[in-house]
């Protein structure tokens, strides 16, 4: 069953944007800029917290399925808002060893990290978190670089105990720092272990791209503008 949070109540709008991404008949080119909506509001939170303003340093870190949607939509709303944030971008390779799907592992495979050693506020998001064994790893890998003293989390869907289970998974010295961000949040799975209604199945199927090792390949739009931007300097 979906809890939707006070927000997405309050809003038309998100409830819209959720319920295209349940929906199997949403093309791929509007399932992206559902993504991209999303971003757009998680941003608006994040704003709301008043943990951002001008000068404040802040990283904005996310898988590589995410960055051209998802991550794009916050980081043009914080840079409308004179918020310019450092990226991140990871390339995930999840599994699970022994067949196990408790215990889902996604060591990063490769990596775009933009300069984040003075970085107060770290953001991280990501499309649906359920086992949250993606979160954890980018989490863990920028935590032992930065020590930031505000980090969001966000995400349009997450699972019920993904909150409990990655605060779970940190020291609380770091784990108090967390800020979850989301606009739903489901507690059932299927077989194929997607969350249910979470967003609409694969994320990867669903954007067009390529799965499991293939989809590393990949390369963000917004890493092949950012790179030519920083040799132009």
């Amino acid at each position: 069953m979906r809890k939707l949070t006070s927000y997405a109540i309050e809003s038309g709008q998100i409830r819209d944007l959720l319920a295209k991404l349940v929906d199997g008949s949403t093309g791929i080119q509007e399932y992206k800029s559902c993504f991209y909506e999303l971003g757009m509001a998680l941003s608006g939170l994040i704003w709301r917290t008043q943990a951002l303003g001008d000068g404040t340093r802040v990283t904005l870190a996310c898988s590589s399925e995410d960055a051209d949607w998802l991550s794009k939509g916050i980081l043009d709303d914080l840079q409308s808002r004179s918020v310019h944030p450092s990226l991140a971008v990871f390339w995930n390779l999840r599994n699970d060893p022994f067949d196990n799907r408790q215990y889902p592992v996604a060591p990063i495979v490769k990596s775009y990290i933009e300069s984040s050693e003075a970085t107060e506020v770290l953001i991280i998001c990501k499309s649906i978190i359920s086992t949250s064994c993606v979160v954890r790893t980018n989490l863990t890998y920028l935590i032992e670089k930065i020590n930031p003293s505000r980090i969001f989390i966000a995400s349009p869907v997450l699972m019920g105990n993904a909150i409990e289970s990655l605060k779970n998974e940190f020291p609380k010295a770091i784990s108090e720092k967390f800020s979850f961000l989301y606009f739903a949040e489901d507690n059932e799975v299927n077989q194929a272990g997607e969350v249910i209604p979470g967003i609409g199945g694969s994320v990867y199927q669903r954007l067009g791209l390529e799965s499991g090792p293939a989809k590393n390949k990949y390369v963000p739009e917004i890493v092949k503008e950012r790179r030519t931007q920083k040799a132009k300097l």
